[in-house]
């Protein structure tokens, strides 16, 4: 019995910081990230224990709750730490993982369909030897077992590698520590249930309770940060520079305009993207195809047009849109509202005269017809 309510503190854990979580931070998108984390880990952790120790209904649903979410540990962990580490970007590419556990998913559910609910236990419940005949119970076994192992062993590896690649760039936080601890407590877990009569013990126990700790200490940092690189909201950084004291050391004083130049650097390069190159008049630009092709973080490029222009990107590039507008409807006296809406970036003419008349206060036309002195 006490072995059983320890292995359920992960789930509890989760449960504490998830609340805590939104009670701090209702309205802060830097800590949306730890949530969608935590909620990962709480589902899995609890699914887990339903299966080892339920004798119900929702065994079934849990388990297959475990399969899914057990395999999206890669992605979560990286947009997690993307959103932590300066620089670092969350590519669309890192989101293909799902596609497995969607796969794996899907093949279980076909089977379950097929076959029902007491052949899809019987292949979970027993070991090939004992599923004589039943191709429908192997295959899920297989599934279950040989394939889903085989993949979390995958997702450890791939998870080392990217590990040991950013020790070697000497970029690692403490939260990427955390998160390695995490990935390889789980998975030591889930090694440790292929053991008959795992759950009357107490290495599982234990594996749980540092399981926990990986999670108080993945939660503590972000939410009650003691070092520059974790994540601080922005009206916490704004006090902290209100009360910071008139003569700095020589070190923050260096700190502090190296990271003038760099943002200045990063205010250049944004606006040779977006004039320039004239990308605002690209249909469908978003704030993070420009920080991709920056190598940063939408964060910091939403925070640069914040600060520089005192607008959002959208009201940025509509800005730029209206008046490379002006100009153009000025030349083409002629053209049709599709035709300019397109020329300008709009994805049609009804979005291009909502906008317009946002900005300048009046129609396309009514504009054009209050400059009918000026030359084509």
């Amino acid at each position: 019995m006490l072995i059983e309510v320890i292995s359920f503190i992960p789930f509890i854990t989760c449960l504490f910081w998830l609340v805590l979580n939104l009670l701090l931070n209702k309205n802060g998108k830097e800590f949306r990230t730890l949530g969608y984390l935590l909620s990962l880990l709480g589902i899995i952790s609890f699914a887990q224990n339903v299966i080892l120790y339920g004798e119900n209904d929702l065994v079934l649903p849990c388990f297959f709750a475990r399969q899914f979410f057990m395999l999206l540990l890669i992605p979560a962990l990286l947009l997690y730490v993307s959103k932590l580490t300066p620089g670092m970007v969350f590519k669309p590419a890192n989101l293909a993982w799902i596609a497995v556990p969607v796969s794996l998913l899907f093949a279980e559910s076909i089977i379950l369909i097929l076959s029902g609910t007491d052949i899809v236990m019987h292949g979970i419940n027993n070991s090939p030897l004992e599923l004589g005949t039943d191709k429908a119970a192997k295959i899920i076994h297989i599934c279950s077992f040989t394939v889903f192992y085989s993949i979390l062993a995958l997702q450890v590896i791939i998870w080392t590698v990217i590990t040991v690649r950013r020790l070697s760039q000497k970029s690692l936080n403490r939260h990427f520590h955390f998160c390695s601890a995490l990935i390889l407590i789980i998975a030591a877990m889930e090694t440790a249930n292929l053991t008959a009569g795992l759950k009357e013990s107490w290495l599982y126990a234990a594996l749980s309770v540092m399981l926990s700790a990986a999670i108080f200490s993945i939660s503590y940092a972000q939410l009650f940060p003691t070092d520059t690189k974790a994540v601080v909201p922005d009206e916490i950084k704004k006090e902290a520079e209100t009360i910071q004291k008139p003569h700095e050391p020589d070190n923050l004083i260096i700190e502090s305009h190296q990271n003038q130049i760099e943002e200045e650097n990063l205010r250049i390069r944004f606006e040779d993207l977006i004039v320039t190159e004239q990308l605002f008049l690209k249909q469908g630009i978003r704030i993070s195809d420009i920080a991709s092709m920056l190598e940063t973080n939408r964060t910091y490029v939403s925070r640069l047009v914040n600060n520089t222009y005192n607008m959002s990107f959208s009201d940025y590039i509509n800005t730029l849109r209206i008046d490379y507008a002006e100009q153009y409807l000025i030349h083409h006296r002629e053209a049709k509202q599709s035709d300019i809406a397109a020329a300008c970036g709009f994805p049609n003419a009804s979005a291009f005269n909502n906008v317009f008349k946002k900005i300048t206060g009046v129609t396309p036309k009514i504009w054009l017809a209050t400059r009918s002195g000026q030359s084509k």
